[in-house]
């Protein structure tokens, strides 16, 4: 098995045999920074066999409403999960700097999208950024918030302590 020492931890090696590869197709998709990562597969035997890890890429539609039509993209799960995040596909790609993007594509589509907005003469807006919010479940509601509340208020003077209730233990029971 592979073994970790303190050391590598704290070196910041927990993967040493770990390196990452971004192929060119990248670029014509929005993969969120993920690459094809290589290493190797070891045995109880500590045999070692090269393999890659491979990104989870799939094909999706989204609807741009400034652009107006379906956009079929080639994105990563991660991808996926900054456009949910960030508010939906335009505001994931108009407000990503084109570092993160790190894609033709993506690059493409945030010019289109900046020229069709300021083209537009303030009939169009720019997607809202999306604000971080703490996110409930959802059977939470405001009755579930006044009981809770309710219960933290609640004094616990009234209940007897445990040493109070229960009797001593006779002294044959005692520990010694």
């Amino acid at each position: 098995p592979y073994f970790v020492t303190i050391d590598m931890v704290r070196l910041g090696f927990l993967f040493p045999c770990l390196s990452k590869y971004i192929p060119k197709r990248a670029a014509e998709g929005l993969w969120a920074g993920k690459g094809i990562m290589f290493g190797h597969r070891i045995t109880f035997s500590n045999k070692k066999t090269k393999r890659a890890w491979k990104p989870n890429v799939q094909r999706k539609e989204y609807y741009s409403e400034i652009l107006e039509r379906t956009v079929r993209v080639k994105l990563t799960t991660a991808a996926m999960r900054w456009v949910d995040k960030s508010g939906g596909f335009d505001s994931y790609i108009y407000h990503t700097p084109d570092s993160k993007l790190a894609s033709k594509l993506g690059s493409a589509l945030k010019e289109e999208m900046k020229t069709k907005v300021d083209s537009s003469a303030g009939a169009l807006n720019p997607p809202p950024r999306a604000t971080r919010t703490q996110k409930r479940p959802v059977w939470w509601s405001d009755e579930y918030d006044k009981k809770a509340r309710e219960l933290r208020s609640v004094k616990l003077d009234f209940l007897p302590r445990s040493r109070d209730v229960l009797p001593a233990p006779p002294p044959e029971c005692r520990a010694i």
